[in-house]
This record gives C-alpha cells, structure tokens and sequence, in this order.
C-alpha cells in the first residue's frame, strides 16, 4: 500500500528539484514548487529553502563571539528566537539548536553523562528541513524515479506552444539587434551618425531628461560655482570620444618599451646609412678615458634614526650599568606565559542551565547560584582579557606610528544618534545640577586677598646650595637622580634668569641708550649726589656686566667685553630690592614730588629743559667719547663731530633704505593681487561715472522734451477740439442736406410712378 504521509528526511534529489524550481517559479509560489515533490508539503518546501538551501545562511562553526552574543540575547530574550537570530546573523533553528547544545554540555559536566541523547529507530526527526540531505541510493524505486522524471519534463518544458513562442520571438529580436546593427555600421562608415531617439507619446515627457513642472529659478544674489560646474552641459565634453588608454597617464614600462623600439629603429637606420658614425659613437661610449670624466651621480641616503651623540650616551649606559650581565640575566630569565582566563561562556550556560532546571517560587527552596560574567555583548567583538605570548604589542617600535583609540562599532546609524542624545541629555542634566548647587551656595561673610611674597635673592642662593649638597650627595641629604638634578638646575637658571629681568633698570626694560663707563664723582657734590651717583654707578657696572653692550670702536672694546663676559658671577656685588621695597620707594619720590609743590608734567618738564641746556652747552667729542663744554671745544673737533654727525646719519639713511626696499618688495608681494584688482575696480568705477554722466544728460535732454511737449500739449488738443467741432457742423449740415435730399427724390419717384399708373390706365381705357 502506498505511504500517503509526507515529509521525512530530505534527500538529495529532492533539493537539487526544490532549487531549480526555485528558479523557475521564484520565492512566492510554494504550492506549485510542492507539487513536483510528492513527499513534501509547501510549508516544508519553504521552511526546507530558509532554514537550509538559501545561500546567505551561514553553517561554518559557531565562533566565540557568538556564542556570548548568543547566551546575552537569551536571557533577554527568552524563547524569541527569531528575534534572536536577526541579531545573532544565524537562523532560528541553528539559534535554539546551538543554545541547547550548550546547555548539554554544561549538564555533561555536572552529571557526567553524554551530551548528546541517541535517537530511537522508530522515532522521526522533529525538525528535518535543518539537517543535511539524505544521500540517493544507486537502485532507487519506482516512485522516486517517476517523481524525478516528472520534474524533468516539467522544468525543462521546451515542446510546448508557450516555450515555442517565446523562442520565435527571442529569434527575431537578435535578428532585429542584428539588422539595426548592421545598418549602424554601414552609416558610421559612410561618416553619418545615427542617434536613436525615443519615442515620446502625445502630452508625455521624457524623464531622464526632462523635469516635470520645472521653472528656472532667478538669480540670486550670491554665486554658486558649484553648482554651475556641475549642471554645465558640457563638463564631460573632452572625455566624449575619448578611450581609456587616451585618457590614463602612460606607464613607465610602456614608456620606456617604447623608446627602447625607437632607439632600435634609429640603431638599424643609421647602420644602413652610416655605418661608420654608428661605430664611432659605440667606441666613444665605451672609451675607459670618457667613462672616467664622467659625473658621478650623487648617492642619497637616508637620515640616521641614531645620532653620534645618541650612541655614545647608549654606550656609556651599558658601560655603567653593566649591560653584559643585564644581557646575561635576561637570558637566563624565563618567559612570562599568559595567564589562565575563565570560559565565560561555559560560565554563562551553566547560569542558564541553572535557571531552566530551578523549581518555581511557589515551592521555595534556595534561589540557583548564579556567576556573574559582566557579559554584556550585542554584537560580536574581538574581546581578548589577554595577548598572546610572546606579546608582539609590547615591543616598542620606533618607526610605527601611535595607533588611534578604537572607536565603538554601532549597529546602525539610528543607535549611534539615540547615544549620542542620551549623552548630550545627560551631560545637561550635570550642568544644571551643577549650577543649582552653585546657586545653593551661602553669600561670602569675610573676603580673603592673598599676595605671593617676593622672591629673595638669598632664597634662589639657598635652593642652589640645597641643589649642589644633594648632587654631590651628602651625608643627610638623600641621593637623587641624574635627571632629576638636571631638571632642578634647568629651572633654577629658569628662576634665575626671570629674577634677573625682573630686577633690571628701567634703561633697559625701556631700551633707552646707556652709558659704557661709570658717572665720575667730582669732591665738589654734596653728600646726597654723590650717594645719587654710588647708586648710578651700581646700576651701571651691574648692567654692563649681566648685558654686556656691543663693541663700538676697536678691537680693543670687544676684548673687553669678552673679559667681562667670562667674569664668574659671584664677583658681582649688587643689591637687589624687592617689589614691597621699590614700591615704598615710588611711594616717597611721590610724595616728596608733591610736597614740592610739583606734578609729573612739571618734573618732565624740568629734565627735558636740562637736557636741553646740555646740549646747548655741551658735545661729544669723537676722540675721547666725552661730554665736552662747547667753549672749549676747537674748530677741528667741531668738524669731526659734524662729520660724525653726517656719517651716522647716511648710515641710518642707507639702513632705512634698505629697509624700505625690503617693505616695498614685501609689499609688492602681498597687496600685488589687490593692486591690480584696485585698478581694475578705478576703471571700473570711471566707466561707470562715464555712462552715469551720459545718462543724466539723457535724462535732461528727455526732462527738456518734456516740457515743451506739456508746454505745447494744450494749444494741440485746443486746436484739435475746434477742427473737431468744425467736423462735426459740416456733418451736421451735410447730414440736414442730404435728408432734404432724400425727401426730393422720394417725391420725384412718388410722382413718376404717378404719371405712369395714370399713363397705364389710360392707355387701357383706350
């Protein structure tokens, strides 16, 4: 008796019938599809095709990131596999397959029994369009063999009248493309071109080519290149006719085959034409003496990566350090292995398993121990707690570049927006919560003002004591580092060059012209000028000294200055005053300024006057470098001052000069551009003054026109007015006339037609 149940174990035959009809009848028509296949039904036909046969599942081996992926998802998740598998990228069945293969091995280890339960002979597949195909038997039977035959003829219907059709009209279109084809060819090579245009129906449009609706927006008031360059009809015009070699850059080796064939060519002519000159050049080539007076290319090589400096101070290390038996230590060391790792994902199903095999609630009893893994994954990452041994990222390379940050990897664009809200939410949320705090705060009851105090000069001598003992490294004081004791005396020169700036004369913060020697003190001064000119002298020596000037005459200057440069520093005996000091300093000039009776202006005034009165009085002698009475002073002196004068000031003229070229030819450089673009706008503005200017002679020319036309206007319509009424008395007149007119003839006709019926009647009579 024949089995009329169907499904069962898919076989080979049967899947290779399920695709081709896929094929032919495509993914919607599953009860044709299951009518080639007696044993099936359509549902099993199409969950056969999703769970299995589709090209895009995937059946390699589950890798680790799924697995974790997976166990998540299903405590999320519970028993929502497809949702599970749209996420995962398998399909649902090899999601539940996978899920409770795992939770076998977990209950294999705890119970010590075989994962995997055997099937019973009687006992049928519960989910057969998952599995494998059946392999087909060499002898198959009757039903199996008139099933496949079937399908063959059905599949590959080429007798009836449908296929016969289609093939008659497949014939006469290819003889169509041909003959179109053919007559193309024939009109190119006559030099006509024929473009084939569609044919547009009565009230349609073209829409690849034309926009329905369209308007041309107006010009604006801003310009779009952009935009032009990209509607311009004709951007694309000079790759038009063009092929792909004519429009790429040559390659060097077809560049170079090419001038190899060219110099052969030109090799073989002259030996046919020239023999003898082709021989002298081979024998100039290879001539030993032309060799030699050959230029030698110059060879570039790349920069060192170490220094000669670099090496010494590696070498000198390992000398000191001992860098033969650090060698010998570390070769002696073992490796370091990789740490042992937990299997989180045998962690996470025996969690599950756990909680599928607890009791309900209800019953009570203990709740199942549950491992916390911090498995907390929705799509698969390379997570690794650990790198491999040997770790190859450990080794510093100089010559790599420093690698980014590894940014997070969403799964759509739509995540990526809502995290980046949440954060921008939450990052308000702190600010507010900040500023509320803020606003919560009490008022202020005291106020606190705090000054730094002043830096000492004898502090900066303590710390550079204290830097020097602890080099050294004394008895009490704790050893430091080479580095460490640089980086102290780095910033102790650091300090002290700031000490220093700060604590200058105001001729040098101001840079005003200094005296190269002290003020002489003359017996003559009172006390207080000459403790006045001890302090100028002070400042002085210290200036010259700390910031020696540049040599002015002779060889002789520049010895000195080199002699006060290589003075030690502690020679110098200055002293400094703190800001507090200087300020109370200020403070008494002021007073004393205004006890006087005197303000600033009046103080400036009277110095400018004694400069003045210097001036006048005295002069600088070139010899001496001396302020010198002007009485004094002889005819001879007075004209090598003058000449000094004129030099220095052709110097300063000369060094302008060149200065100013300089600027010119920067200027030049820079505002050339604007420069012209100047003239053009001058040009452009007197043109426009130019038609401006006709214009308003247009206009006074109209406006004069004008009113003479308005001026001349009403003596035209009065006279226009009267001929019109002159038209229209005549009409009148005439009109008057030719009704008289008319009454005349009417009365002749009525009396000749009178005559006549009298002249008819009498004539009847008779």
């Amino acid at each position: 008796m024949r089995n009329n149940s169907k499904g069962g174990v898919w076989r080979n035959t049967e899947d290779e019938i399920l695709k081709v009809a896929i094929m032919k009848y495509g993914l919607n028509q599953w009860a044709r599809i299951s009518s080639l296949l007696t044993r099936k039904t359509p549902a099993q036909c199409k969950a056969r095709w999703y769970e299995w046969l589709d090209p895009s599942i995937k059946k390699i081996e589950w890798n680790r990131e799924e697995e974790e992926m997976l166990l998540h998802l299903a405590k999320i998740f519970p028993s929502q596999w497809k949702t599970i598998a749209s996420k995962v990228g398998r399909t649902a069945a090899q999601c539940l397959d996978h899920y409770n293969k795992l939770l076998d091995e977990v209950q294999q280890q705890q119970d010590g029994t075989s994962s995997e339960r055997p099937q019973r002979h009687s006992e049928m597949d519960p989910n057969p369009e998952t599995k494998p195909a059946k392999p087909d038997p060499i002898d198959m039977d009757e039903e199996e063999k008139e099933t496949l035959s079937e399908a063959k003829a059905r599949l590959s219907n080429t007798q009836g009248k449908k296929e016969k059709r289609k093939f008659r009209e497949k014939q006469l279109e290819e003889a169509r493309r041909l003959a179109f084809l053919q007559k193309k060819r024939e009109l190119k090579a006559a030099g006509q071109y024929l473009h084939q245009k569609k044919k547009i129906e009565r009230g349609k449009f073209d829409q690849s080519h034309e926009i329905p609706f369209f308007k041309k927006p107006q010009a604006g008031f801003y310009q779009v290149p952009d935009e032009e360059i990209i509607n311009d009809p004709n951007k694309d015009r000079e790759f038009i006719g063009k092929r792909v070699d004519q429009l790429e850059k040559k390659k060097y080796l077809e560049e170079q085959e090419k001038n190899n064939k060219l110099e052969e060519l030109k090799k073989k002519k002259k030996e046919i034409t020239n023999l003898p000159g082709l021989l002298m050049e081979v024998s100039k080539l290879n001539d030993v003496q032309q060799i030699k007076n050959r230029k030698k290319t110059q060879m570039f090589l790349p920069l060192p990566q170490l220094t000669d400096d670099d090496l010494e101070e590696i070498a000198e290390f390992e000398r000191v350090n001992g860098g033969q038996e650090l060698e010998v230590q570390l070769q002696q060391q073992r490796t370091k292995r990789t740490p042992m790792q937990q299997d989180n994902i045998m962690i996470e199903a025996q969690n599950l398993y756990n909680l599928s095999v607890a009791s309900t609630p209800l019953k009570g009893g203990q709740t199942p121990h549950l491992v916390n893994t911090n498995l907390q994954i929705t799509k698969p990452v390379n997570s690794k707690d650990s790198q491999q041994t040997p770790s190859v990222g450990k080794t510093p390379n100089p010559l790599l570049q420093i690698a980014q940050t590894p940014k997070r990897k969403f799964d759509s664009l739509q995540d990526r927006e809502e995290i980046e809200r949440d954060n921008q939410v939450q990052q308000q949320k702190n600010k507010s919560s900040l500023l509320e705090s803020l606003r919560n705060l009490p008022k202020p009851k005291h106020e606190i003002k705090i000054s730094l105090p002043d830096v000492e000069p004898e502090d900066i001598d303590m710390d550079t004591q204290s830097v020097g003992a602890s080099s050294t490294g004394g008895a009490s004081a704790m050893e430091l580092d080479e580095s460490e004791v640089h980086i102290r005396k780095q910033e102790e020169l650091k300090h002290k060059e700031q000490f220093r700036q700060r604590n200058r004369s105001n001729v040098l913060k101001k840079n005003l012209p200094r005296l190269y020697e002290p003020v002489e003190i003359s017996s003559s001064q009172d006390l207080i000028q000459k403790m006045v000119s001890i302090e100028m002298n002070k400042i002085i020596k210290n200036d010259n000294q700390l910031y020696p000037v540049l040599a002015v005459n002779g060889s002789g200057s520049k010895q000195k200055q080199k002699q006060q440069q290589q003075q030690p520093e502690h020679q110098l005996q200055y002293e400094y005053y703190t800001n507090k000091e200087m300020d109370q300093v200020n403070q008494l000039i002021n007073e004393q300024i205004k006890s006087s009776g005197m303000n600033k202006d009046m103080v400036l005034n009277v110095i400018l006057q004694e400069l003045d009165s210097l001036q006048e009085n005295f002069q600088v002698v070139p010899g001496d470098n001396k302020l010198v009475d002007r009485s004094v002073v002889t005819s001879k002196q007075r004209i090598e001052t003058l000449k000094m004068d004129y030099e220095m000031i052709v110097k300063d003229l000369k060094s302008h000069q060149m200065k100013s070229q300089q600027l010119e030819k920067k200027l030049t450089v820079y505002n050339g551009g604007y420069q012209n673009r100047s003239k053009q706008l001058v040009q452009s503005i007197e043109e426009l003054y130019s038609s401006i200017q006709k214009a308003n002679i247009e206009l006074n020319c109209y406006q004069d026109l004008r009113t003479l036309e308005l001026n001349s206007l009403e003596n035209r319509i009065k006279s226009v007015q009267h001929d019109l009424y002159d038209q229209v008395e005549t009409e009148n007149h005439l009109q008057l006339k030719y009704s008289k007119l008319l009454q005349e003839k009417k009365e002749i006709l009525k009396n000749k037609v009178t005559k006549f019926l009298y002249q008819e009647q009498k004539n009847k009579e008779n």
